[in-house]
């Protein structure tokens, strides 16, 4: 397996868009003459439990293709390795290539997999759960736990993810939290808390618009003690990272931090709804080589 190209897929990422990249990228691969091997995940961890077996026979570069879950599935098998990963990326959300600035096109992302630069990426915690991206709670699970009833009913992801995020506007739910980190602390009523390695969660909202994946430090944004009303105001300007000058919104940076929130509540962890709070957020600096353009 030295030379040659590992590949991981999920065929049901995307409500089935996964389907149509593979064939894509395995078409394009197999014109170019270049060598690959591929392997398709069939259940929640079967990724990482492939990936780690592919490390193990020597593979020197896994390309993932799937959504944020799988790509986070088959991450955590290279942490702290010498295994480079290639992405492509066709989920529902898409949050994870954002930052990393790697193309949504499959075949142009299969360009940067196949001829990127590898850079030592950070990874981060949430208690003991690995992310690469965003972790989170308040605002955003409720929004995943919609988007996940409406992905049921419509094909189109984009509307699944928009039908949640008003589904979650109409309900709006602060929680008593509070947080702690080296350096300093806050009680509020918390609408959202999000620790960001990367930039984007939910689909396409820049939350921690300053995230840098390779700086070694968390984004945090925790936007407390709003109005449904002010909320309603704000959104648009949350969608497009323009948040951070109103006054609802603490913004910093830390390698590690706590919250603590009533009721209690579950974690958005990659676009994955996990389980919850009390939680500790914490940066690993540069855990994982990842292939981004040039």
């Amino acid at each position: 397996m030295e030379s040659q190209l590992h590949l991981i897929w999920n065929p049901v990422a995307g409500n089935g868009a996964a389907i149509g990249a593979y064939q894509l990228v395995t078409d394009a691969l197999a014109e170019r003459g270049i060598p690959f091997s591929a392997e398709k995940s069939e259940y929640a961890g079967h990724a990482t439990e492939l990936a780690k077996q592919a490390v193990q026979d020597g593979a020197k570069k896994i390309v993932v293709l799937g959504g944020d879950g799988t790509i986070r599935e088959v991450a955590s098998a290279l942490m702290n390795t010498d295994v480079s990963l290639g992405i492509i990326s066709c989920g529902t959300g898409n949050d994870i290539i954002r930052p990393l600035k790697i193309p949504k096109d499959p075949l142009t992302a299969l360009d940067v997999a196949l001829s990127g630069e590898v850079r030592d990426m950070d990874a981060a915690m949430a208690n003991d759960l690995l992310y690469f991206n965003v972790a989170g709670f308040g605002f955003d699970v409720d929004v995943l736990r919609y988007v996940e009833i409406y992905k049921k009913r419509m094909k189109n992801g984009s509307l699944a993810y928009l039908r949640g995020l008003l589904t979650a506007m109409l309900r709006l739910n602060s929680r008593k939290t509070k947080i702690s980190w080296p350096g300093g602390s806050m009680e509020a009523d918390v609408l959202i808390i999000a620790a960001g390695n990367g930039t984007h969660f939910g689909g396409g909202m820049m939350v921690t618009p300053k995230a840098d994946p390779f700086d070694g430090l968390l984004d945090i944004c925790v936007i407390t003690n709003i109005s449904k009303f002010k909320a309603y105001l704000i959104l648009p300007k949350f969608m497009k990272g323009e948040h951070l000058a109103t006054k609802y919104v603490t913004y910093f940076q830390t390698t590690e931090l706590t919250a603590v929130c009533e009721p209690a509540s579950l974690l958005d962890v990659d676009g994955d709804m996990l389980p919850g709070t009390p939680v500790t957020f914490k940066i690993l600096p540069k855990s994982l080589r990842v292939i981004v353009p040039q």
